[in-house]
């Protein structure tokens, strides 16, 4: 054994093995504005913020004019992401249904009927990949509801729809397990998938799914702020 060098194996700690699970890249800390890591942090940081060429400015202009988004979000989305989003995971909620005076609005043929701005936007979409999914209870005769009920709404929906399924209520490590694995059986990559959602309740759906952004249904529908439940 004389003349090796010792082998040491890595081990994380907790803390570590937990940002990592969350989606921390893993980079050198910051301790301080004057330490060589916070330079070079933000020289790198300067870096991406350079105006882009004509031309590059201009297909960036296309991808999100194609999108449905302005280009200040959608610069915002690629910077986070490093990738153009492909995929436009609209969740079902209150924001983008349309209620009546006994709740949601159901069709003739049982589908659910999406507010006149969610629907016409979704309609005039052609290069995303578009995902529905809805929240529901994990059994019971209101789960089936509610998948009877998302079923007939892609049937019936005036766009194409590349997946759709049901995700636990409430987000979380469930909830981003789930649309992981909806969306891998699609054949969607996750890094590329825009979560069109609550902020409040599906921040950390989108750290533990790796998607690519999040935005809320009243910014990128621009639709008013969701009515109080009676």
């Amino acid at each position: 054994m004389r003349g090796r060098k010792p082998k040491f194996r890595h081990v994380r700690g907790r803390d570590t093995a937990f940002q990592s699970l969350l989606g921390h890249n893993g980079g050198p800390p910051l301790p301080s504005p004057a330490s060589w890591n916070a330079f070079c942090w933000r020289k790198a940081a300067a870096k991406s913020r350079t105006a882009p060429s004509r031309e590059v400015l201009a297909i960036r202009l296309r991808r999100a004019a194609e999108l449905g988004l302005d280009y200040p979000t959608y610069a915002a989305v690629l910077a986070h992401a490093g990738a153009t989003p492909r995929t436009l995971v609209v969740v079902l909620s209150r924001a983008v249904i349309a209620y009546g005076a006994f709740g949601p609005r159901i069709a003739a043929e049982g589908s659910l009927a999406l507010r006149e701005e969610v629907a016409e936007k979704l309609a005039g979409l052609s290069r995303p990949e578009i995902v529905l999914v809805a929240p529901a209870p994990t059994g019971g005769p209101a789960r089936g509801a509610v998948a009877d009920a998302l079923a007939a709404t892609v049937r019936s929906a005036g766009w194409r729809t590349a997946a759709s399924g049901i995700l636990p209520a409430g987000g979380g490590r469930e909830t981003a397990e789930a649309l992981a694995a909806l969306l891998a059986d699609a054949g969607l990559p996750p890094g590329t998938a825009l979560l069109i959602a609550d902020p409040d309740a599906h921040q950390e759906t989108v750290t533990r799914a790796r998607l690519a952004g999040l935005l809320s249904p009243q910014r990128y529908f621009a639709l008013p702020p969701t009515p109080s439940t009676p």
